[in-house]
């Protein structure tokens, strides 16, 4: 799998936990003391993610890393 494409399927799986849990970009960004437009960013797979803000973003959904690492298909 490329790069870009871990990227989009990340965020794709990222935004798919989110909205099951009924919360909005806004939410996350704040929890991870971001801006909602990085938010926006990793979740379309524009910008990669770091080990940390995955590991924040899905501390925020109660997830772990390796479900959503499953769902990417990695």
């Amino acid at each position: 799998m490329k790069d870009k494409d871990f990227d989009i399927a990340l965020g794709q799986a990222l935004r798919d936990e989110r909205e099951k849990r009924n919360l909005v970009q806004e939410d996350i960004a704040e929890k991870l003391n971001v801006t909602k437009m990085t938010i926006s960013n990793y979740e379309l797979g524009n910008r990669s993610m770091t080990a940390k803000a995955l590991q924040q973003y899905c501390a925020a959904l109660g997830v772990t890393i390796q479900s959503v690492i499953d769902r990417v298909g990695v």
